[in-house]
């Protein structure tokens, strides 16, 4: 299976650097960037959904976790990708009901994390069982006429709480059992999935790469793991 990797290298570097200093200048600071303007025409040209997530740095006994401090998204293209990222980031950084708008002094320990969505195709729980790739894959559920959206990121939390309980990785079989269990996702009446590129900033203003979240040690992909690695 081809990997979703609708931006390179250059690409989505510029589009966290751009998005940093919407923030900055929001914030009343103007940011010195190097942004490639032909990379923002590009990113302006694609139509995909799209998450942004900050996250604060906390640091305790020498290790650093991350820690959610604002997300939004949507999960299908209203304008553009690079007017649909902006407006993300603006909402997580200043209108996210559950925290308060965004300080200087927070922002300079805070890292963006980009998730940009595939277009969405109908699938079944057959599929789920069969081809879903946990940490690659989300999906959009309806039940009860709940409509849920089951990001990657969240597929891992899942997976380390699961790992906290049992001591075992988590598989589909798993996280079909969780769904129901956690998030009452018992019989959904509709489900879509979509493919993810995941990108994010390894500290503040520090290098961005991709998050191949699929290669994380709790989840259990077997074969369809070793088939998106290689680009089946």
């Amino acid at each position: 299976m081809e990997l979703f990797r609708p931006l390179n290298e250059q690409e989505y570097t510029s589009l966290i650097r751009y998005l940093r200093a919407k923030i900055l200048e929001r914030l009343g600071i103007k940011a010195d960037y190097e942004i490639d303007p032909t990379h923002l025409v590009r990113i302006a040209e694609l139509k995909f959904g799209v998450f942004v997530s900050i996250e604060k740095l906390m640091y305790s006994d020498g290790m650093i976790k991350r820690v959610l401090r604002g997300s939004m998204g949507t999960i299908r293209p209203i304008k553009n990708l690079l007017e649909d990222s902006v407006t993300a980031t603006m909402h997580a950084a200043f209108y996210d009901p559950r925290f308060s708008p965004i300080s200087i002094a927070e922002f300079k320990n805070c890292v963006l994390e980009v998730t940009v969505i595939s277009p969405l195709i109908d699938v079944d729980m057959d599929w789920v069982r069969k081809e879903m790739v946990l940490g690659y894959h989300g999906l959009y559920m309806v039940d009860s006429g709940k409509a849920t959206i089951l990001l990657p990121q969240k597929v891992v939390e899942m997976a380390e709480n699961y790992y906290q309980k049992t001591n075992k990785q988590l598989g589909v079989d798993e996280l079909i059992r969780e769904l129901c269990d956690s998030l009452k996702i018992c019989n959904p009446t509709s489900i879509k999935a979509f493919r993810t590129q995941i990108i994010y900033e390894l500290r503040p203003d520090g290098n961005v790469i991709e998050r191949k979240l699929y290669l994380n040690r709790l989840l259990n992909n077997k074969v369809k793991q070793q088939a998106i690695v290689s680009g089946r």
